[in-house]
């Protein structure tokens, strides 16, 4: 079993099946404390620790509870401030929106801990987004690669859940990242199923 940590973590629907997968989340990070409270309520042996994760203290919380056997990081920051059904239509509105910066909290744990295995998962469009970096811009991508290529193995995908046995059409970028001895192959395809399918 590997212990692990998640950011964004809304009610936990994202880690429904990490048992199975032999991950456990010992910590998270909830903004939003009704999600925050479901998620205490699905996993009561995780830490969850409620508030934002721009405020130190909350930054602090949350790093001091994870530990050196903590070895996986999951991150799915909001994507209100660039998804295509949001406000923000246009690159340049993307990039005033404070939510789209949210991910670099998510570097600076990164930066802090010598984890394994992280994913960071966002809608497509995250994929086209540009970040001001080291005085130019760079897609997330392009940041993964210059910081950490050298220690980690670095896989983007945009992957859609209904190649996956999902009655559900839900494009979804995916920034996979683990060292250089470990191995942490795709999901292989699956023929698409209809609701009645999944359900009926």
């Amino acid at each position: 079993m590997i212990k692990g940590a998640s950011m964004f973590s809304g009610g936990g629907i994202a880690e429904t099946y990490f048992d199975k997968a032999g991950i456990n989340i010992v910590v998270a990070n909830e903004l939003i404390p009704r999600r925050g409270k479901f998620y205490q309520d699905m996993y009561p042996n995780s830490k969850m620790i409620i508030g934002d994760i721009n405020d130190e203290d909350i930054k602090k919380e949350f790093m001091d509870s994870i530990t050196d056997e903590v070895k996986f990081l999951i991150a799915t920051p909001p994507c209100q401030g660039v998804s295509a059904l949001g406000s923000n239509k246009h690159l340049d509105q993307m990039q005033k929106d404070p939510r789209n910066y949210l991910v670099f909290n998510v570097l600076e744990v990164i930066d802090k801990f010598d984890f394994d295995y992280i994913l960071i998962e966002n809608v497509s469009r995250f994929l086209s987004m540009y970040f001001p970096y080291n005085d130019t811009f760079l897609s997330l991508e392009e940041i993964l690669n210059e910081k950490y290529s050298d220690e980690y193995n670095i896989e983007v995908r945009d992957l859609n859940a209904k190649d996956y046995g999902v009655p559900q059409s839900r494009p979804r970028a995916i920034f996979k990242m683990y060292k250089k001895d470990k191995s942490w192959p795709w999901p292989e395809t699956q023929k698409e199923i209809t609701l009645r399918e999944a359900i009926g």
